[in-house]
């Protein structure tokens, strides 16, 4: 079964593709580990922005009663204020290391301003936005995914999986901080990324991954058709 989870594949290529290059990039020294760390939780961003774009398709093609404009505002703000949180509480961490360059952790816009200039920054973010773009089109564009959701269920989508990313960054950042920024510490930071990433993709329409998760966690209280759609919404 992990098999089809790791195994290269059409669908998981783009995975692959990112952790391959991060790995050769920290290796060659292109990019420092921080870099890695800041540009991982960054990603929380570009994967929100992606999530506006898919409720306004879902708005178009399936769900035309949503209040489209209101919800995305709504969905700015909420995720806006859950993404300065998980901030906060990051560059609270970041600061115990001996060489940080975050004195203020309150200090959101100034600390990010800081990141940007990390060497290797404008590399990872470019793999990372690129990642996300081939995702949206192979994932949910291509298998009009948007005529299967509502806008309401695709704008709390994310929150899963954020949840899941922030804390493997944040178990990250204690071995990255506290071993001053070490390539070993960067190396082990895209490993865990690596699991949950391709754990996530496994969990696709028409899987055999997929259907073993339904019937492991399956209790007769959800039909098996209605814990697939929910499986398929928290993992997108």
């Amino acid at each position: 079964m992990l098999k089809s989870v790791f195994y290269p594949n059409k669908a998981n290529s783009y995975a692959w593709a990112n952790v391959f290059l991060l790995i050769v990039l920290v290796a060659i020294g292109k990019v420092e580990a921080y870099a890695i760390l800041f540009g991982y939780f960054l990603e929380t961003i570009i994967i929100g922005i992606f999530n506006i774009f898919k409720m306004y398709l879902a708005y178009r093609h399936n769900d035309k009663k949503a209040s489209i404009f209101g919800t995305i505002v709504f969905f700015i703000m909420h995720y806006g204020g859950f993404v300065a949180i998980q901030s906060i509480f990051l560059f609270a961490i970041f600061s115990f290391g001996k060489n940080s360059f975050i004195n203020e952790p309150f200090n959101i816009i100034e600390n990010f301003e800081a990141v940007m200039k990390l060497d290797g920054m404008d590399l990872i973010l470019t793999i990372l936005v690129g990642t996300q773009l081939i995702k949206f089109i192979l994932d949910f564009l291509m298998p009009k995914k948007y005529e299967l959701f509502t806008v309401n269920e695709i704008m709390f989508k994310p929150y899963f999986r954020i949840f899941i990313q922030q804390f493997t960054v944040i178990i990250g950042s204690f071995f990255i901080v506290f071993s001053e920024g070490s390539v070993m510490a960067a190396m082990l930071l895209i490993f865990l990324r690596f699991i949950v990433d391709f754990l996530f993709v496994a969990i696709r329409e028409d899987s055999k991954f997929l259907g073993y998760v339904i019937n492991r966690i399956y209790n007769g209280k959800v039909s098996k058709p209605e814990l697939k759609k929910q499986l398929l919404l928290i993992t997108e």
